[in-house]
């Protein structure tokens, strides 16, 4: 597998006032530990939680690019598959099919399906490894405004998150993040995040209204 660092390593610093990667990292290490402290008192060996997990945020960044790139203000909204595509350049596209348009993106698959709503939809997979991004704190480090609208989870290593996504110089959208982190070295880690272009962002009630069967809650493990 390969995973995506290179030249996207600190897109974060394009956001705003003078930022460099090290100020980025230095500012996402001191949260970690603070938060992770504050959940779990006392916990052995977070500073070296917090630095494997900055390695996925940076490596997230080109992920986030694709996800944001829709809903740049002053563009018209996409309406069309084609539209969309078009907005996600970074990707490599290959030919449209009846179900869609499938690209690649490094490691990630990248995906438009046919059917409705339009949505731009990123995939990763892997037997046995710990999923390599976290587009969520990659999201809140860019200074975006990541509310959570909605979750569900099954147990501490499977759940299914929905988000209102408000970043600067872009319209709001609503994202889906599908994760299940292998419990077993021959089990299978997903990664699944869904950005909707058609502008729609789904409440509690909505959410729970269209899964009636899964266990919505505002506050997921």
């Amino acid at each position: 597998m390969r995973l995506i660092l290179g030249a996207s390593l600190f897109v974060l610093a394009a956001l705003g006032s003078p930022v460099t990667a090290q100020d980025a990292r230095d500012r996402f290490l001191a949260q970690c530990r603070a938060d992770t402290l504050a959940q779990w008192p006392g916990a052995g060996g977070v500073d070296e939680g917090c630095a494997e997990r900055w390695l996925s945020v940076a490596r997230s960044n080109p992920l986030v690019d694709i996800l944001l790139s829709p809903f740049a203000d002053g563009a018209p909204r996409p309406a069309t598959a084609e539209a969309l595509r078009d907005r996600a350049a970074l990707v490599r596209w290959g030919p449209a099919t009846s179900q869609g348009m499938e690209g690649r993106l490094g490691g990630v698959d990248v995906q438009i399906p046919a059917a409705a709503p339009l949505r731009l939809v990123v995939g990763w997979g892997a037997v046995g490894e710990p999923v390599p991004y976290e587009i969520v704190d990659a999201l809140r480090l860019r200074g975006a405004s990541v509310d959570l609208i909605g979750c569900y989870d099954y147990g501490a290593t499977e759940s299914n998150s929905v988000y209102r996504i408000a970043a600067s110089g872009h319209s709001p959208f609503a994202m889906a993040v599908y994760r299940r982190e292998a419990p077993t070295a021959s089990a299978n880690s997903f990664l699944t995040v869904t950005a909707d272009a058609d502008g729609r962002i789904p409440t509690l009630d909505s959410l729970r209204r269209d899964e009636p069967d899964a266990n919505w809650k505002t506050r997921c493990a």
